[in-house]
């Protein structure tokens, strides 16, 4: 005769699912901040500063007159974003609940694993991984910008603007009409494209670093229930360990 097992008077814990994120409707705040990205960055109208002689007088070199504007465009557009999406923000921090150890090794393991694949790509090319443009212009900018102003501005204030506007809107927002895998590849290849409005030309080998950030970022988005503080996390680390480097490297290097 079987026995009858007994239930458990200690029966386990229901396993808690990761949530996902909603990011609710596009709004008119949200077009008030994509028209001001569109005007400060895509058109440039901060740039008319550089034309005013009492402003550009007020910097030693054109290098430090160039980057007072993008300091002043991120921190207009930084402020904006905050104030719209500060909640969504702060709520969707709660995915360190689900993994949390797991969650936080994935941040540099996915770091070193878009750095990897990068070089390995542009290796293949029979291109210098470390002279692209973008590398290029961090070090003329370690020689006259102070580390502390390039930190704020390029890893706290850039990637939240650009993970609102890439991730947030291009997937999350989006995400609410069509299926998120369309508006993952819209969101790899607008921000891809972002980074050569200004240049005037388009170098499809330089823009390899940034379709490969752009899929690891937004891969990470998505799988983690679309959560913005995750995106955003993960692309202030890439920002922060890039400009370390920089700054430690370079000065080494006679750069």
């Amino acid at each position: 005769m079987h026995d009858i097992q007994q239930p458990s008077p200690f029966p386990a814990p229901p396993r808690r699912r990761q949530p996902v994120f909603d990011a609710g409707r596009f709004r008119l705040a949200d077009a008030v901040v994509l028209a001001l990205y569109a005007g400060l960055l895509i058109l440039g109208v901060a740039g008319l500063l550089l034309f005013v002689p009492a402003y550009r007088e007020q910097f030693p070199t054109d290098t430090l007159a160039l980057f007072s504007v993008n300091l002043l465009t991120y921190a207009v557009l930084f402020t904006a974003v905050m104030i719209v999406v500060a909640p969504k923000l702060l709520e969707s921090f709660r995915t360190f609940r689900y993994h949390p150890w797991a969650k936080a090794f994935l941040i540099p393991g996915l770091w070193l694993a878009s750095i990897l694949t990068t070089a390995g790509i542009l290796i293949a090319a029979g291109v210098d991984p470390t002279k692209s443009e973008n590398q290029l212009a961090i070090e003329v900018m370690t020689r006259e910008v102070p580390f502390a102003t390039m930190l704020v501005t390029t890893a706290i204030m850039g990637p939240m603007v650009e993970e609102y506007v890439f991730r947030h809107l291009l997937i999350g927002k989006l995400g609410r009409r069509i299926p998120v895998w369309i508006c993952v590849p819209i969101s790899i290849v607008a921000f891809a494209g972002l980074h050569f409005v200004g240049s005037g030309t388009f170098d499809p080998v330089s823009a390899i670093p940034y379709l490969v950030l752009g899929t690891v970022i937004s891969l990470a988005y998505v799988f983690s229930g679309r959560s913005l503080a995750y995106a955003y996390v993960l692309h202030a680390f890439n920002n922060v360990v890039s400009l370390v480097l920089s700054y430690l490297m370079l000065p080494l290097l006679g750069g």
